[in-house]
């Protein structure tokens, strides 16, 4: 009996041990959080640059002033063409001075018009009349007094289909001569010839004339010149183009394939030859108004 009641004594020590050592042992916990949990992470954005707006570049031209379309649009002619122009800031002081028919100078930017890649807005930032070329010939057509300071470009008047407007051109210097070239032509210094830029088979070739030349002479020359193209011609005054009024002789030779001319061009300056090339073609017409009006302006350097 002794003996069970030591072994039951064993036991429930055994037991409270057991139960003791339960109750002080903790379940170990992992501090260190696994790679992919929950955790909530900072990400860096990328950094974002401004936008560099790039500034309109200021454009310059001149013209003929049509007048207002509408209270904030302008239509101004040039190089032949009509085209039509918002107003800028300020500017309905300037307009408000200025008359149709009116040639003015002007400066403007281009933008592309969102939507249409081929088209531009144009608005004008700064506009202001000038003077039409005038020497008291009729349509101002010499540009100036003659053997006076030349500009570098001056306004003339030209019929163009039919109808007349005011154009610019820029001074050009070739050997011995200056004149003013319109843009759609150009002057070719090496070559004295002035032609055509869409087709150089339209061109008109200058000579500058000794100051004793002898116009019954020339016209033998000339007549032999355009003897291989057809029957030569000499035209009198009243036939001779209004916009060259200061040829001296005027001859003529036509084709089936062009018109030469062979043209005794004198003013207070000085003389000059022009043999002019025109093929039978749509520039003729456009080509005759522009070169005659440029011959006009010939002047003999000093």
């Amino acid at each position: 009996m002794k003996k069970q009641n030591t072994i039951s004594i064993i036991l429930l020590t055994v037991v409270a041990v057991l139960a003791l050592s339960a109750c002080g042992t903790k379940p170990q916990t992992n501090s260190t959080a696994p790679q992919g949990s929950d955790q909530p992470q900072t990400q860096q954005q990328p950094q974002v640059k401004p936008e560099t707006i790039a500034e309109s570049e200021v454009k310059k031209g001149t013209g003929v002033y049509n007048g207002a379309a509408d209270p904030h649009t302008v239509e101004i002619g040039t190089n032949g063409e009509a085209q039509s122009f918002q107003l800028g800031d300020g500017l309905d002081t300037a307009i408000a001075g200025l008359k149709e028919g009116d040639t003015v100078a002007f400066e403007y930017t281009e933008k592309a018009v969102e939507g249409d890649a081929t088209a531009k807005q144009l608005t004008l930032t700064k506009i202001q009349k000038t003077e039409a070329a005038t020497d008291g010939n009729q349509n101002g057509r010499a540009g100036q007094a003659v053997g006076g300071e030349r500009t570098k470009t001056q306004t003339f008047d030209l019929t163009l289909e039919g109808k007349k407007e005011k154009q610019t051109a820029t001074l050009a210097k070739g050997e011995g001569y200056s004149l003013y070239v319109f843009d759609p032509m150009s002057l070719f210094p090496d070559q004295n010839r002035v032609a055509l830029a869409v087709d150089d088979n339209y061109y008109a070739e200058i000579t500058k004339l000794p100051s004793d030349f002898n116009l019954d002479e020339l016209q033998k020359e000339g007549e032999k010149d355009l003897a291989s193209i057809g029957k030569v011609q000499k035209l009198d005054k009243a036939a001779i183009p209004e916009a060259l009024s200061s040829s001296r002789l005027f001859l003529q030779a036509s084709s089936s394939k062009m018109t030469q001319q062979y043209i005794v061009v004198e003013n207070k300056t000085g003389g000059f030859i022009v043999k002019v090339n025109i093929p039978q073609g749509e520039p003729a017409e456009g080509f005759q108004s522009y070169i005659y009006t440029s011959l006009e302006s010939l002047q003999a350097n000093k």
